[in-house]
């Protein structure tokens, strides 16, 4: 027997020690950081909503909040944009994705792929396109399109056009989903229905789409809730002629004089009516089998679209057009014009007139920097975290391996708004002190991106054989040790993925950041809205183009990064 097959067992009694001193300590630290992201927030709003300044504790600050009517009417039109936009984006979404996926479409791969494009800004920067093309005063498409033909002018500010701004930058969430169910469906479903002589319309509407309800019911449910809880377009074309919705209120009620405690009552019932929504979304999904993915053959025929593949293409690209290149394409024109209300001309254009006075003032390039690295920061935590939850799921044989997923879930009910009112709450004053600080938009930012990271990270682990971090351990590898060499290793895809995802969605952040502004954490969303609320839109613009470049080259250089280590 040689030396080293003498020493194996003492390092196999090692490494198990090591394992289950992790095992004792890892579901502590992910109690005492679910308590922190999760628990002490949603508390701390549950009781400043209680809280009056003259009365104690009690119910006063409801019955002051809704027997105001103003509130009410934000209610209201907030339950409007989320109805109206759920409508608008199924009117859109669901021909559009049967026609990339199922049809003989031309183009079909350019139309699926830049669907996702509207996501590279934040929702008010297509807000802000939209005023320059449809501003009743100067508007580019009131002025070269509408007025020649003598057709009335479109009033963006209006409620009507805070519906198209959604529609057109929210329906790809109901499109992507839809696309992959529809290309993963198993046709002979379908075949089955049209041996038995079902027309085509009758295969779509009683076999394809319910086939498809799970895809569609959940695109539809983030869009309700995106629509229902924005801030920055509805801030931008509603609050100057009075349409306000729940966060704009809340954002009122902050300012002159702030009532922080009625920001709470009207944030509690919010997050309450989502977490609704996400269990009902949950018990319809799991009620019944919605089977689409057999592992059988049967690949779809493309249907013809005959004399209407033309215009269904141009229909397609309309969309495109209206989603992508009107409402950033103003934005780049913009970023080169000399003064928005003049006519265009080659005098009324400059070449780097606006984008030198960005690099002019301080507060753009720190916030930019702040931006960057609270963005990395805040992705690298939450992903961490993620990957301690699923472990403490799916290999740790933690007794308490079932609160896990409904808790890294939960900061899905807050939405931006409420999140960043939450945390002014709970941190900003003692013990933390965090207000005013860029630490509390890390801590922010990361709750907005747990939920995200722990369904990623989960996924990707759900792949991996658990024997292959077993066969490490046996080897006497420690814990450590057998997540940085193997397990990470063995899901580097899922997690560059979320991490794009993370760093472009903490990137042009917005609803959070708002409400925890203070002038000293300043970041590039933020700026940016200042600089459409002070109607600096030349400036505006080339901000806007700026993070566009900066979003657009991290996705398309970590895709091809993905590609290169997936193909590795």
């Amino acid at each position: 027997m040689t030396a080293h097959t003498q020493r194996q067992p003492g390092v196999l009694v090692r490494a198990r020690r090591k394992g289950r001193a992790v095992i004792g300590v890892a579901p502590a630290l992910w109690i005492a950081a679910i308590a922190f992201f999760v628990v002490v927030p949603l508390v701390a709003v549950l009781a400043r909503s209680l809280q009056h300044r003259d009365e104690g504790l009690g119910l006063a600050n409801y019955a002051e909040v809704l027997s105001r009517p103003q509130i009410w009417e934000a209610m209201l039109n907030s339950l409007l944009l989320g109805l109206g936009s759920s409508v608008g984006c199924l009117a859109i979404a669901v021909p559009y994705a049967y026609l990339v996926s199922r049809t003989n479409l031309p183009m079909r791969g350019f139309f699926r792929s830049t669907a996702v494009l509207t996501f590279a800004a934040p929702g008010f920067v297509a807000a802000m396109g939209w005023i320059l093309l449809l501003g009743p005063e100067s508007g580019l498409i009131n002025t070269y399109v509408l007025d020649p033909l003598g057709l009335p002018r479109f009033n963006v500010f209006s409620m009507p056009g805070i519906l198209l701004c959604l529609v057109l930058f929210l329906y790809p969430l109901i499109f992507l989903p839809l696309v992959e169910a529809l290309d993963t469906m198993d046709s002979r479903l379908e075949e089955a229905a049209q041996s038995v002589g079902a027309s085509r319309l009758t295969v779509l509407r009683k076999v394809t789409l319910p086939l498809t309800t799970p895809a569609l019911f959940s695109g539809t449910l983030l869009v309700f809730v995106s629509a229902f809880t924005i801030f920055g377009p509805v801030a931008l074309l509603g609050s100057p002629v009075g349409i306000d919705s729940i966060p704009t209120a809340m954002f009122g009620l902050m300012s002159s004089p702030p009532r922080i405690e009625y920001s709470a009552v009207l944030g509690l019932p919010v997050v309450l009516v989502l977490a609704l929504l996400l269990w009902v979304q949950h018990r319809i999904k799991n009620r019944r089998r919605y089977t689409t993915v057999t592992g059988k053959p049967g690949t779809a025929q493309r249907v013809d679209l005959g004399r209407m593949r033309w215009p269904m293409w141009c229909a397609c690209l309309g969309v495109f057009v209206a989603s992508i290149v009107l409402p950033f394409g103003v934005l780049v024109l913009t970023s080169f014009r000399r003064a928005v209300g003049e006519p265009l001309s080659w005098d009324n254009l400059v070449l780097w007139d606006n984008y030198a006075a960005l690099l002019e003032q301080e507060t753009v390039l720190r916030s930019f920097v702040n931006s960057i690295w609270i963005a990395l920061v805040a992705s690298l935590g939450a992903m961490a975290l993620g990957y301690l939850a699923v472990w403490l799921r799916t290999r740790a044989g933690w007794r308490g391996a079932k609160v896990v997923q409904p808790l890294m879930l939960a900061p899905l009910a807050f939405p931006g708004a409420i999140l960043g009112i939450a945390m002014l709450i709970a941190y900003s004053g003692g013990p933390m002190w965090l207000g005013g600080t860029l630490t509390i938009m890390v801590v922010a930012y990361m709750i907005r991106v747990i939920p995200q990271s722990f369904s990623y990270i989960d996924a990707g682990v759900e792949q991996i054989n658990s024997e292959t971090e077993e066969a490490a351990r046996n080897l006497g590898a420690g814990w450590l040790q057998t997540v940085r060499r193997v397990s990470i290793p063995l899901i580097r895809g899922p997690l560059l993925a979320v991490g794009i995802l993370n760093f472009v969605i903490l990137f042009r952040e917005l609803d959070i950041s708002i409400f925890l502004y203070t002038g000293n954490n300043g970041v590039a969303p933020v700026i940016l809205y200042n600089l459409a609320a002070e109607s600096q839109f030349q400036v505006m613009g080339a901000l806007s183009v700026v993070i566009l470049a900066i979003n657009l080259g991290v996705v398309i250089a970590a895709t091809r990064l993905l590609r290169i280590r997936l193909s590795a």
